[in-house]
């Protein structure tokens, strides 16, 4: 009976080890019956669905998840090239597939998909079936999973295949972390028609704003494998990123921004999987449909951050903090999340990545859609939190409906050490409100920031906040 197969996450990263050594000697490894090369099992699994799909059909298969991004490239190549062979079907042209992708990874890397959603996204370009799937680690072997999606009625058949490692699976698993931003890069390009001026921006930690050496490391690597992609990119200057970060308000792409040159925005996170990085990467149009034309996903070894001194949680001092301190710290600033706002408010560095090193100096962006009056908390490396505008009768933190103030406007805010993670809060008020009169640091709590939050007016008393936004940013040494 056929029914609806949600995609599953991607698999860990894990290296088969073909004989494990005991004694000097060599183990022997039993592998399933059914078992065969990767070749076979491809070649198997076309074999297996291209008489259950009518002739005529409209196909669309999109990369499989896997460890490695060459691996997925491999069994998508493999298999596309069985179904058109056959000559049975009618192939969805390959840059339909790579939005299908795009799209259909991109709402997955944001917990998003379901279902209903994945059929929607592929319904868009005209696909009748779509073919997708996961090959991840099984014991001695590896399990190739692939469902044929039936994008009319929602339903999908699926079956497994059980793959025996050999030379062609070993050589698609051994890649460098350089190699699959590389690669990441080169799906990235084929999704653009013509030479396009991309900016970097935020790369951050899971489902936070943070970024750490990891990020400063992705970004290096993707300029790099941008350079080998000239026919394609053109990585924007620092002026330029500078400019359309303050124009577009933010780090994720809001509004077109007029006579920009920037045509498209790179961003992405990674999270833990077990001891490794899984990193996902988005090429974002900046215009008005703000479309994800390219979307991939790999997976950097534990080995492989530890040999190049890479971490995903960020840094104080050279040192990276604990989980729980950063956890502390990401509760400890929830009141500004801006879930519970009454307008639009936000506010923006002046920077897409949020990196700043030694010497450079910051502004930022802060936007209202209503009349309000605001404040703005510092929160320093070691978690000391202190008001850092208003601070004087001369400091204007009125803001018009619609306006973008940029802050600070009467002094330079210098980055320096302590390096590492610094965050930035803000609020808006409705009435006017004395200064807090206190001129030190606190240490960053849930207390401390729900005192900071309340101010007293001179018609309503203590009164809390209409609105909040945050972003935090890291200081490297120059």
């Amino acid at each position: 009976m056929k029914r609806i197969v949600k995609i599953t996450a991607i698999c860990a990263l894990l290296f088969v080890c073909f004989a494990c050594a005991s004694g000097g000697s060599a183990q022997k490894v039993v592998y399933s019956e059914n078992s065969a090369s990767l070749d076979t099992t491809i070649a198997s699994a076309a074999s297996y669905f291209i008489p259950q799909i009518s002739a005529g059909t409209k196909v669309a298969i999109v990369r499989f998840d896997a460890p490695t991004g060459r691996l997925s490239d491999y069994v998508f190549e493999e298999l596309w090239g069985h179904f058109e062979d056959s000559q049975k079907f009618i192939m969805v042209d390959r840059r339909n597939l790579d939005r299908i992708e795009a799209e259909i990874k991109y709402q997955y890397g944001s917990g998003k998909v379901d279902d209903d959603l994945m059929v929607s996204i592929t319904k868009q370009y005209g696909a009748e079936i779509l073919v997708h799937g996961q090959l991840t680690p099984l014991g001695q072997e590896y399990r190739l999973m692939i469902y044929a999606t039936d994008v009319e009625k929602a339903t999908s058949s699926q079956h497994a295949f059980a793959v025996r490692p050999d030379a062609r699976l070993a050589a698609m698993l051994n890649t460098s972390p350089d190699e699959e931003v590389e690669r990441a890069v080169s799906v990235m390009a084929r999704a653009v028609g013509q030479k396009t001026t991309v900016a970097l921006g935020r790369i951050s930690y899971a489902d936070t704003q943070s970024v750490s050496g990891l990020s400063a490391w992705l970004k290096t690597s993707i300029i790099s494998g941008a350079q080998k992609q000239r026919d394609k990119f053109q990585i924007a200057t620092e002026s330029e990123s500078a400019d359309f970060a303050v124009s577009s308000r933010g780090l994720t792409v809001e509004t077109a921004v007029p006579g920009s040159s920037i045509q498209a925005v790179i961003t992405g996170n990674y999270s833990p999987l077990d001891n490794d990085a899984e990193v996902s990467l988005h090429l974002i149009s900046t215009s008005g449909n703000k479309a994800v034309l390219a979307s991939t996903r790999f997976i950097i070894p534990a080995a492989e951050l530890e040999r190049r001194k890479l971490t995903m949680l960020p840094e104080k001092d050279n040192s990276v903090i604990s989980k729980a301190e950063f956890e502390a710290k990401q509760q400890a600033v929830a009141p500004y999340t801006g879930g519970n706002n009454r307008w639009s408010f936000t506010v923006t560095p002046d920077v897409l990545d949020s990196i700043y090193l030694d010497g450079d100096y910051m502004t930022m962006q802060v936007y209202s859609a209503q009349d309000c009056y605001f404040r703005i908390i510092h929160v320093d490396v070691n978690g000391n939190a202190k008001v850092i505008y208003p601070t004087s009768a001369r400091d204007n933190n009125f803001i018009r409906a619609g306006q973008t103030r940029q802050i600070p406007d009467n002094i330079r805010y210098r980055m320096g050490s302590p390096y590492g993670e610094e965050l930035i809060l803000a609020a808006a008020y409705i009435e006017p409100f004395a200064l807090s009169g206190e001129s030190g640091a606190t240490p960053l709590s849930a207390d401390s920031i729900t005192r900071s939050l309340t101010v007293e007016t001179s018609n309503q008393g203590a009164i809390s906040p209409a609105a909040t936004a945050k972003f935090s940013y890291t200081i490297l040494p120059r």
